[in-house]
């Protein structure tokens, strides 16, 4: 992705590069994954001040309960410009729901 703005009043315009990939197989109800993530936003960047530069990778396991649920366990290493890399483990539970196809009156 490239995130390209010109606020006004500004001398020029702020490019933020980023992407992701990531890999992953299913062996029945489990999905191992790999990901590795990138962000760059300019140090002097008006809006992603913020941001600066993230990068790193995620490694999780998802489970589907059932064709609905599914619970995620996730370790993320995010590296940054300034300052300590963050270290971060997730539990996520996911719900889909099934949408309604006619109405009752």
């Amino acid at each position: 992705m490239l995130i390209r703005h010109a606020p006004q009043g500004a001398p020029r315009a702020f490019d933020t590069p980023g992407f992701y990939t990531q890999i992953s197989k299913r062996f029945g109800s489990y999905r191992p994954y790999v990901r590795y993530q990138y962000v760059n936003a300019p140090r002097n960047e008006p809006v992603f001040s913020d941001v600066g530069l993230r990068h790193g990778p995620s490694v999780g396991l998802r489970y589907d309960l059932g064709e609905f649920v599914a619970l995620k366990l996730q370790y993320d290493y995010t590296a940054l410009r300034v300052g300590q890399p963050i270290n971060a483990l997730a539990l996520q539970a996911g719900f889909t729901f099934k949408g309604v196809r006619r109405c009752l009156v």
